[in-house]
């Protein structure tokens, strides 16, 4: 169970730096005119925020081995597609 504790935790830490990219990005974006693309940061943070609250949610939901495994499963793949459009972001802005 501290597993899925740190997971959660980690996950609100990659949230907070999306933000940070999020804001970033945008003054970058406003001062070389580029198109709005720091919306995938905000919808990165969404994604990684359910990701961890999913985590947590699963210490007091799951009843059983089986239940918690697919809580984690349902947490990584909402995190991985956070991360994956943080990425696709990052890249639009700071991949010259």
């Amino acid at each position: 169970m501290n597993n899925e504790l740190m997971d959660s935790v980690s996950f609100l830490f990659f949230t907070i730096i999306l933000y940070f990219l999020s804001v970033l990005s945008r003054k970058f974006g406003e001062v070389m005119g580029i198109r709005k693309y720091y919306y995938l940061y905000y919808a990165g943070m969404l994604f990684t925020s359910s990701g961890s609250f999913i985590m947590g949610i699963s210490i007091i939901i799951a009843t059983s081995i089986t239940e918690i495994e697919y809580y984690r499963l349902l947490g990584y793949a909402f995190f991985s597609t956070g991360l994956t459009l943080g990425l696709v972001a990052s890249i639009r802005y700071w991949g010259w």
